[in-house]
């Protein structure tokens, strides 16, 4: 008795192997794993799912094979179509044009075909506690993954059609829609002139992430004024066109011209649903912080303040303005007077680019609707003018005559 027991177990066991080897069907992946791109060498992990979301305890690995962030996982046998992609390593900060001094972790929900493409990107994150709280309520998947999407873009501020899955943005493709996933993954990270802070950033992201999926799960919703502003913050010390020439640079590393889509009015959209203060008009305060990110209550006249006309040598000021969406500034110091000429910008410039010229220099502004500001002294004595030139206009929108 005991050895036919055996016998039919083992006849069982190899029937339900059977079972299984036939239900199995054979799946190719490719994609892109992005904050910025992460590199070569990355680890990237696919785990079978059944039907509520659970692991099924099978799972397969590969590695990215680029520094574009670029995989694929070819004929793996899974028994269900649904399964969690995981990326785990070092990326490209698309802030610092540098990689990270530390890995993060992002993951990607997804029902596969049996040929298909997937990309793991911060906004397949931070839904995936959302699609598996849907499911676990008894909705689809699909439904699950088109109403997080949903409840995700009104939060972003989006309220265009959006028809593409996340699973298929690329920051580095031109599309319009691309420039979503852009401009999310701009605003998650917090900017810093301290190089010292830099090690701890990708432990930031990896709280700040976790904090705004948990508060999404539940209803599908963000309303955490912490987090909100934590995302204004990163906004306002964004400099959209030194990411652009950052980004292009990096990709042109490895022989691939990009044009990169347009994540600015993504910026803009998140602006004008959680902000409080949106500028009409351009705006030069008459005092302004120098170094947002080093002393934030540290406030000093302001240079362009166009009612002052008289500064004393030696004094610092800051040079500071306002500029609406979608418009421009361009400032011109034009030295009229003045034997010893020297002047200095001390520390860095904030959402400027400086031009030099022989007689004085020109600053363009770099930001929209977030402060633009700089620490500046002049030297010895002089006079000068300065002209504002506002939305490209040839001829000065104004001007004003200046003496120290």
């Amino acid at each position: 008795m005991k050895a036919k027991g055996i016998i039919l177990t083992g006849v069982m066991l190899i029937s339900l192997l059977s079972c299984e080897t036939e239900n199995d069907a054979q799946y190719s992946v490719t994609g892109t794993a992005q904050k910025g791109p992460y590199v070569a060498g990355t680890d990237m992990v696919i785990y079978e799912l059944n039907d509520n979301l659970g692991q099924t305890g099978r799972s397969f690995t590969a590695t990215i094979h680029d520094d574009l962030g670029n995989f694929e996982m070819n004929n793996i046998e899974l028994n269900s179509d649904l399964v969690l992609l995981t990326a785990s390593g070092f990326y490209y900060s698309e802030i610092y044009n540098k990689l990270s001094e530390g890995e993060l972790s992002l993951h990607a929900v997804t029902r596969l075909s049996e040929e298909d493409v997937v990309n793991v990107n911060v906004l397949t994150h931070v839904i995936r506690p959302r699609i598996e709280k849907l499911v676990s309520d008894g909705v689809s998947f699909q439904d699950a993954v088109n109403q997080s999407k949903g409840e995700f873009l009104t939060f972003l501020g989006v309220s265009e059609p959006f028809d593409i899955d996340f699973e298929n943005l690329d920051i580095s493709q031109q599309e319009d829609y691309n420039g979503l996933l852009l401009a999310f993954s701009i605003i998650l990270q917090r900017t810093t002139d301290f190089t010292n802070e830099l090690p701890s950033l990708p432990a930031e992201l990896t709280q700040l992430l976790s904090r705004i999926s948990n508060d999404f799960k539940d209803n599908g919703e963000i309303n955490t004024t912490s987090t909100i502003d934590t995302l204004l913050h990163n906004i306002a010390h964004v400099t959209p066109p030194q990411i652009r020439e950052s980004m292009a640079e990096k990709y042109n590393q490895y022989g691939v011209e990009i044009s990169l889509p347009d994540f600015e009015k993504y910026l803009k959209e998140f602006q004008l649903k959680h902000s409080d203060e949106i500028y009409a008009d351009f705006t030069y305060p008459e005092y302004a912080q120098p170094e947002p990110l080093v002393s934030p209550d540290s406030e000093l006249p302001n240079f362009l303040a166009p009612d002052q006309t008289q500064y004393n040598a030696s004094s610092a000021y800051c040079i500071a303005a306002y500029v609406p969406f979608d418009s421009s500034l361009e400032i011109k110091f034009i030295k009229t007077s003045g034997g010893g000429f020297t002047y200095s910008f001390m520390g860095f410039l904030h959402g400027w680019k400086k031009i030099d010229h022989s007689d004085g220099w020109s600053l363009i502004s770099q930001r929209e609707n977030n402060l633009m500001t700089g620490l500046f002294r002049l030297e010895d004595s002089g006079s000068a003018t300065i002209e504002y030139y506002e939305n490209d206009s040839d001829t000065p929108s104004f001007s004003k005559d200046i003496a120290w």
